[in-house]
């Protein structure tokens, strides 16, 4: 089947995510500081890391559960305290460096759609760079009540604009949460290589994208270049 859309994932693809990686860093070693002894910023890379090779959905959630495991109630003190502390802390949303460019290029051939776990913040910093009007469709993650890595989130996507999974390519910067599912759908894969997951490896060979990228540049080009593959 010819390639007629690109779903774009959010963090990691269209929004910059790296100042508010350092500060979700900066928000768990506080929160673990009183837990674990001389809990700091190495060890919580350290953990980030493994929870990106567990293929955990959250990597926060991840790491706060090994250090208060098995005691639930104490998982849930703290992450609801987590949550909170980030309501005043959350950095505003940031362009990928050069993902203007890229957006503006594939709408040249393809129609393009979010796909990716932020709400209506995303479609404003759009509208603000005139980058909206790209998208062929205007849903975020607010329209729906469940998301990645369940592959239904990207299958409900691709029917509200009327297209079918396998003519779609999925743009995104991780293997579990991304390519997967997109992959599960029969969609077409291209992986960037950006932020803590930039190290994630596939578990077999199945897992794999079509493509891998170490920055947003040279995107629609890849794009092209995966579509074009029988």
């Amino acid at each position: 089947m010819r390639t007629t859309t690109v779903l774009l994932d959010a963090g990691g693809v269209i929004l910059d995510e790296s100042e508010a990686e350092r500060v979700w860093a900066d928000a768990m070693v506080r929160l673990l500081g009183p837990v674990v002894h001389a809990y700091d910023h190495e060890r919580y890379a350290a953990d980030a890391a493994e929870a990106v090779a567990a293929f955990s959905p959250s990597v926060r959630q991840y790491v706060l559960w090994k250090h208060t495991r098995p005691d639930r109630t104490r998982f849930d003190e703290l992450w609801s305290a987590h949550v909170e502390d980030m309501r005043t802390r959350h950095p505003s949303l940031k362009l990928m460096a050069g993902v203007e460019e890229e957006i503006r290029s594939l709408t040249d051939d393809f129609g393009l759609v979010i796909a990716g776990q932020y709400g209506r913040e995303l479609l404003d910093l759009l509208e603000q760079h005139e980058l909206l009007g790209c998208f062929a469709s205007h849903l975020t993650q607010d329209d729906f009540d469940l998301t990645k890595p369940d592959p239904r989130y990207l299958e409900r996507i691709v029917r509200a604009v009327g297209i079918e999974p396998a003519g779609c390519i999925m743009v995104g910067d991780r293997i579990d949460n991304d390519v997967v599912p997109a992959k599960q759908l029969g969609m077409k894969t291209i992986r960037i290589r950006t932020g803590l997951h930039r190290h994630q490896e596939a578990r077999t060979p199945d897992e794999l994208p079509d493509s891998d990228l170490d920055s947003v540049r040279g995107l629609a080009a890849t794009v092209r270049a995966v579509s074009a593959r029988r």
